[in-house]
């Protein structure tokens, strides 16, 4: 900074170098669970959606959309790997897709 460099101007800055600072650390200290998030989003879904199945006979894509709270084509992703990792069922009845507990 220089001697022409008012003091309010000082202060502003100091403020927001310390706020970039504390957004750095924090993005730092952070990093670790970011790289497990993948893994514990894909259990809270699976849990949620094994907690649904217990009160119905099957789920559905606008289920998933509504209790994980994400698109249509994500619910169609989080289902299909379902169904491949086998713990879900596919069955086509009365004109919808639905999946039931294998």
């Amino acid at each position: 900074m220089t001697s022409s460099t008012s003091p309010i101007m000082r202060v502003f800055i100091k403020f927001m170098l310390s706020a970039i600072k504390a957004s750095l650390m924090d993005a730092i200290n952070t990093s670790d669970a970011m790289s497990d998030e993948k893994l514990d989003k894909a259990t809270l879904r699976w849990n949620k959606i094994q907690e649904y199945l217990k009160t119905h006979d099957y789920i559905m894509n606008a289920d998933v959309r509504e209790l994980c709270g994400v698109s249509a084509a994500t619910a169609n992703r989080i289902l299909a790997g379902l169904v491949l990792e086998r713990k879900l069922v596919k069955v086509h009845l009365d004109g919808h897709w639905q999946y039931k507990l294998l």
